[in-house]
Order: structure tokens, then C-alpha cells, then sequence
């Protein structure tokens, strides 16, 4: 079953859609700047293809609940970071790279143009951690949007899409072998003045454990600023992006954690 809901007080056309593959990579990956954009006035949106039934359940319920609980936990998420609209769907957590990729891919089109966001946020190629249905999701979420750039007629497009990435400069600080760290970034959003939101965000998923402690005061900075690739309009260079929708840049020689 796919639950879609729709939290009270929320337009839903334009704005940022991220698609991720899991409860809990909304609040864990780019809490920051869903609030950041939900306190603008931005309509924000999820797709989570997953209930994250494979997860650990850290005490907080038996194996057989876990998918209902982190369902949950996601909508509390959600409340906290300002994500108005979610589509949670019924894909198989840890199986995602076996669904058909036309049904997946087809599906998410038919999302994109009910949602009619501008911007498209997913997993960067590499997955960030590699992990198998971060990898897929990628895949599927970045060829549905070029799918339907190339065939405008059938519906409105986004007009931009970012992976989120970890930048090369966390590497010694974060101390997490398995992250792929990249310096392609093209887009940095500054949210460090909701830097408590992610703490906030993280609590709601209490059947995970986060492999990070951003309460570390070497790290709380660092967890909110949020690190993007825009893959699409393709990047040209110059002065680093500081809005996924487009126009403010970074003055030249600017520094984040």
C-alpha cells in the first residue's frame, strides 16, 4: 500500500522534492535545508519508496512492527523539518534494485508532475554510503527527471536537480570510512541557523541509531550546512550555488565547516 499525505497548512506546487529511499534520511542527510526552505515558505515534499522495514529496531519494537513504526517516526520527522506533502510507497527496503526500473521510473514521473516541484533532491551515484536502494533510488530519480525534461509536452517538469553529497573537507572529522567523500560540489546551503533542527529531526527516529553525534560541538556546525551537486541545469562553473532554486551565489573564498 502507498500512503500519501499532506500535513495541514501546505501548497504543494513549486518548491524542493526530495526522494530518498528510507525513513530517516530526510533528518539523518539534508534536515537543514528542509527546514530552512519549509521557514521560507517553500513547499517541501518526500518521496520515501521504502517503509525501512529492514532496519535495526534499537528495542524500540519487535522486527515484525519495525515498517509501521519507522512510518511513523517519518511523519513526526516531517512535522519537525516542515515537509508538507509525503508519499511514503511500499517498495522492499533492501530490495530496491530488484524492482523493475520502467515501474519505478514511470512511477516517480507520475509523482514529479502531480507534485510539480522545481527541484529534485536525491542520493548523489555513489549512494553516499554505497548502500544498494540509495544507489537505485539515484538512478531511478535522476532518469525520471531527465525523461521527463526531454518530453515537456507530457507535463510540467522540475527544472533543477541536485544530488546530495558529503564534501572531501568532512573526511577527518567525521571519521566514517564508509561515506564517499566528494569535492564536485556545486551547491552549499547554509542552515546553521536552524542547527538544532537536526537533533530535533533525529530524535523522531528512535528505532535508528545515527552513526554521527552533530550534538559534538566539533560537528554541530558541520551537520548544518548541506552539500549538493546540481546535475541539472548542467553546471558551468564559477561561484558556488547557495539556493537549490537558483539565483544567490557565495561570495568568493567562503569557508564552512
Amino acid at each position: 500500500m502507498t500512503e500519501s499525505s499532506s500535513l495541514p497548512g501546505g501548497t504543494f506546487s513549486g518548491g524542493i522534492l526530495n526522494v530518498y529511499a528510507h525513513p530517516d534520511d530526510e533528518s539523518f542527510g539534508n534536515p537543514g535545508t528542509n527546514a530552512l526552505y519549509a521557514g521560507r515558505g517553500a513547499a517541501v515534499s518526500l518521496i520515501c519508496l521504502t517503509h525501512g522495514e529492514a532496519g535495526e529496531t534499537n528495542g524500540v519494537c519487535a522486527p515484525d512492527d519495525l515498517g509501521e513504526v519507522r512510518a511513523g517516526e517519518l511523519r513526526a520527522a516531517c512535522a519537525v523539518l516542515g515537509i508538507r506533502r509525503l508519499e511514503l510507497w511500499d517498495y522492499p527496503d533492501g530490495g530496491l534494485a530488484d524492482v523493475d526500473d520502467e515501474e519505478a521510473i514511470g512511477r516517480l514521473m507520475a509523482a514529479y508532475a502531480a507534485i510539480a516541484p522545481e527541484a529534485i533532491v536525491t542520493h548523489s551515484d555513489d549512494g553516499i554510503t554505497g548502500h544498494p536502494d540509495h544507489l537505485a533510488v539515484s538512478k531511478r530519480a535522476s532518469e525520471a527527471f531527465r525523461r521527463m525534461r526531454d518530453n515537456p509536452g507530457q507535463a510540467v517538469a522540475p527544472s533543477r536537480l541536485y544530488w546530495r553529497v558529503v564534501p572531501s573537507g568532512h573526511r577527518e572529522k567525521l571519521g566514517r570510512p564508509e561515506i564517499t567523500h566528494r569535492a564536485d560540489y556545486t551547491t552549499i546551503i547554509d542552515a546553521r541557523p536552524l542547527g538544532s533542527v537536526r537533533a530535533e529531526a533525529v530524535a523522531c527516529h528512535a528505532s535508528q541509531r545515527p552513526h554521527t553525534d552533530y550534538s559534538d560541538p566539533v560537528l554541530f556546525e558541520m551537520g548544518a550546512v548541506d552539500y549538493y551537486i546540481r546535475k541539472f541545469p548542467e553546471w558551468e562553473g564559477g561561484p558556488l550555488e547557495a539556493d537549490l532554486l537558483g539565483g544567490a551565489t557565495h561570495p568568493e573564498g567562503s569557508i564552512f565547516p
